[in-house]
């Protein structure tokens, strides 16, 4: 029997150990809520993404800055999300036809590629600094999808800072 009771009173004093515990994490929790109240729309990624963000272009050997700057939209600006709209209905409407699901249709990677890069220019607003063959290229929607095809280094690093919801946030 003291054995028993002796377990019991262990039980007993790690419950209360447990609730000191647990009352002492919810007690420092609410100090830390109290004192990191946050204004969300300091965190507005739409109103950010719309404004855009200038994209540093890096060496991919070296990650030397070459002096190019693009500017683009980010993935929650009004135009990236028309766009992938747009795609995304275009692409349904490919695989469906007269109602019906068309069983095992696949898109060609080609035409996945080709709409990544409109998704791209869309979202590019200016750039400057690239030199093509020794001649400043000026922004244009043509000249962007040239830039984007051959270059596919550049294309990688603009589509990573669109996709950061990170780079538009406001400071």
């Amino acid at each position: 029997m003291a054995v028993e009771g002796e377990t019991q009173e262990k039980k007993v004093l790690a419950q209360r150990r447990a609730a000191k515990r647990a009352t002492a994490n919810q007690e420092e929790e609410s100090k830390m809520t109290k004192a990191k109240v946050i204004d969300l729309a300091s965190l507005d990624t739409v109103k950010g993404s719309n404004e855009g963000f200038d994209v540093k272009i890096y060496r991919p050997d070296t990650l030397v800055d070459l002096g190019i700057i693009i500017n683009v939209l980010g993935k929650d600006s009004d135009e990236f999300q028309k766009v992938s709209r747009a795609q995304s209905k275009k692409r349904l409407a490919k695989m469906t036809k007269g109602g019906f699901r068309v069983q095992n249709m696949t898109l060609p990677p080609d035409e996945i590629e080709a709409d990544g890069i409109d998704l791209l220019v869309a979202c590019t607003k200016s750039w400057s600094g690239i030199v093509i063959e020794g001649k400043e290229t000026e922004f244009s929607h043509d000249n962007a999808i040239m830039v984007y095809t051959r270059f596919p280094w550049i294309k990688e690093q603009v589509d990573i800072a669109i996709g950061d919801r990170a780079n538009f946030i406001k400071a």
